[in-house]
């Protein structure tokens, strides 16, 4: 009897240590597989850091128990090796200094949250402003930006450029009726809702480009002339999950609920990513062909609102490089809440040019975190 359940335990583990290996490796396959599967498996790119837990605890237990079957992680970690590295960056030791080498360019990316507009009553937060100014970048992209049409406002589009101290920005407005709000100055009706690029550098041009018609359903690319090179930046902010405060509370207390209320919340909680997912899949394409397009090397940033392995990270990134993975350490986590696992904001570049540093900046002004990366122009 005790043979017989030994024999069946094991059985059950090997099922279970296969069937873990199948849920990583299919992460591979994202861009390729019908909408219809590929946001389920998309959910596998939230759970891999803990698919790949699992992993490493099957290759200790079958190296105790039964050396032979340790294989079979053994072969699943070796196969998953560009996953992880998509998903943790391995230069612990890179360097990381305030000050910019010489002949490079500095660009942070960062959704600010609007800045805590509805906090502070229709303007924007100086702190924040100034500590956006602080990084000193020549470029900065921001995701979430709010400003007003009233040229008599503290918060115009070229006050802000001003305030963050800037010469040039291009801004692609991502809703057309703004962010509505009763904190309104005179007749003015609404406040754009956009993504923007600020730079030191001269922009040659810059164009808004329409995605779905759905939330965050525009992007914007701008041409920069950075010391004779022409650089194409990339502002992208991908379509979010819309979870309520209800919604963060639930999965975060999730233990503490009745099995009704799992059930409930649950599926409303699954259908919203759902949506997400599909959304943002069809989102990454159209960003992808656009990027296909560029003469020019590019910068990409953004808040992409999905983690490294996910279908849109994967059609988006194709032929980019993850500044954060080329020198970063660790997980890298950009948002603050539900997990400590969640890198959703990135900065992607051509091969053209080479990452000096990456550093991910912590802050309790925004619910993300500031990427900075400074790069090296190509070698002439």
């Amino acid at each position: 009897m005790a043979g017989f359940f030994r024999s069946f335990t094991k059985r059950i583990i090997i099922i279970c240590n296969i069937a873990v290996s199948v849920c990583m490796l299919l992460l591979y396959l994202l861009p390729a597989l019908p909408a219809s599967v590929s946001w389920i498996v998309n959910l596998f790119a939230l759970l891999f850091p803990f698919l790949l837990l699992l992993q490493l605890g099957f290759l200790v237990f079958w190296v105790i128990v039964k050396r032979k079957l340790a294989l079979i992680p053994v072969i699943t970690i070796l196969l998953s090796w560009n996953l992880i590295g998509s998903f943790f960056g391995f230069h612990a030791g890179a360097k990381q200094t305030t000050n910019k080498e010489a002949g490079t360019f500095r660009v942070v990316t960062w959704n600010a949250h609007l800045f805590n507009f509805f906090e502070n009553k229709g303007l924007l937060d100086d702190a924040m402003l100034q500590e956006a100014k602080k990084k000193k970048a020549d470029v900065l992209a921001i995701q979430e930006l709010v400003f007003s049409l009233d040229t008599s406002s503290p918060i115009t589009l070229q006050k802000v450029k001003q305030k963050l101290g800037y010469k040039y920005v291009a801004a692609a407005n991502d809703r057309a009726f703004g962010v509505h709000t009763n904190i309104r100055q005179k007749n003015e009706r609404y406040h754009p809702f956009c993504v923007a690029i600020f730079s030191n550098y001269p922009i040659i041009r810059w164009k808004k480009e329409q995605s779905i018609k759905e939330y965050n359903h525009t992007f914007l690319w701008a041409d920069l002339l950075i010391n004779g090179d022409t650089i194409r930046f990339f502002n992208i902010h991908l379509q979010s999950m819309h979870f309520a405060k209800k919604d963060y509370e639930f999965i975060e207390n999730i233990d503490q609920q009745d099995m009704g209320d799992v059930q409930t919340a649950g599926k409303n909680i699954l259908r919203k990513m759902k949506t997400a997912n599909l959304l943002r899949s069809s989102q990454a394409r159209d960003i992808r062909k656009v990027i296909e397009e560029s003469p020019y090397p590019v910068v990409l940033c953004g808040d992409m609102n999905d983690v490294p392995n996910s279908n849109a990270y994967q059609i988006i990134s194709d032929d980019l490089y993850d500044a954060f993975t080329e020198k970063g350490w660790g997980i890298g986590r950009t948002f603050k809440f539900l997990s400590p696992t969640l890198r959703i904001d990135y900065v992607l570049h051509s091969k053209a040019l080479s990452v000096k540093q990456v550093q991910v900046h912590k802050t309790n002004r925004s619910d993300h975190s500031p990427v900075l990366a400074d790069f090296k122009l190509p070698q002439k």
